[in-house]
């Protein structure tokens, strides 16, 4: 290799270098505007762990693993990646990796056995600031979106169910109704879930069949508390989509 060569090569390393070192030392003031679209480099986030695999609680020394393995494939696909840390009815460490894509975020989650990851996608409208979209993944199918994310004065009394980056912290308000925009159910009413009372539709039965899944698995002792709350905020989306189909149908 040429002198020149070597020197280029050394200059790309020193930055890339730089780069990650900058992401893996931002703070938590960076972090948010982040998430709020405030950084122009950066169009797409996404958030998610290596551990606890399959909502089932791992060592200390499992988890710890289980990131290290992420993080290398993720260095190894030049992401850059910032540690985060978490409660989620216990202590979770995840990452976030600015401009990863959708494809890469899904397959990573489904490789490290993860029920759900985070990926967000940032809008700029003609008028007013960009914000981001965020996804809330199962496998690579979206089963919510929410257009805003929380890191204020109240957010830092929550006592878990949150991300934190040095100590300040921040959620994306999957499965809370009031950040949901949709209206409740005419009337508010029940539906019952026994097949002989619904419409013979073959989605109704899809709907049907996920939301009884769900519900066991939710009531599974050895899950994590994160899993079952994630299979709580599920069996919700579910019973309004089957809502939405019952109401066209009837």
């Amino acid at each position: 290799m040429t002198t020149s060569k070597t020197i280029r090569k050394y200059i790309r390393e020193v930055k890339a270098a730089k780069y990650m070192n900058l992401l893996s030392e931002s703070g938590y003031a960076r972090v948010r505007q982040m998430m709020m679209g405030l950084v122009p480099s950066i169009g797409t986030l996404g958030i998610l762990t290596a551990q606890n695999p399959g909502g089932q609680a791992g060592s200390a020394e499992e988890n710890l693993q289980a990131n290290a393995n992420l993080m290398a494939d993720l260095v190894a696909r030049n992401y850059g990646v910032i540690p985060i840390e978490g409660s989620y009815g216990g202590a979770e460490d995840s990452f976030l990796v600015p401009n990863i894509t959708r494809d890469d975020i899904a397959a990573l989650g489904i490789k490290y056995g993860q029920e759900a990851v985070i990926w967000g996608r940032k809008t700029t409208e003609e008028v007013g600031e960009p914000y981001f979209t965020f996804e809330y993944l199962e496998g690579d199918k979206t089963i919510q979106t929410r257009d805003v994310s929380l890191g204020g004065s109240e957010v830092q009394g929550k006592e878990d169910f949150y991300s934190s980056k040095k100590g300040r912290k921040f959620y994306i308000p999957f499965f809370d109704d009031a950040y949901e925009g949709a209206k409740p159910a005419d009337g508010g009413r029940s539906i019952s879930l026994q097949g002989d009372e619904l419409p013979d539709d073959s989605r109704i039965e899809e709907i049907v069949h996920k939301i009884n899944s769900h519900v066991k698995l939710s009531l599974e002792e050895n899950r994590t508390s994160k899993s079952r709350w994630h299979h709580r905020g599920l069996i919700k989306e579910y019973r309004k989509r089957l809502d939405e189909v019952l109401i066209e149908v009837n």
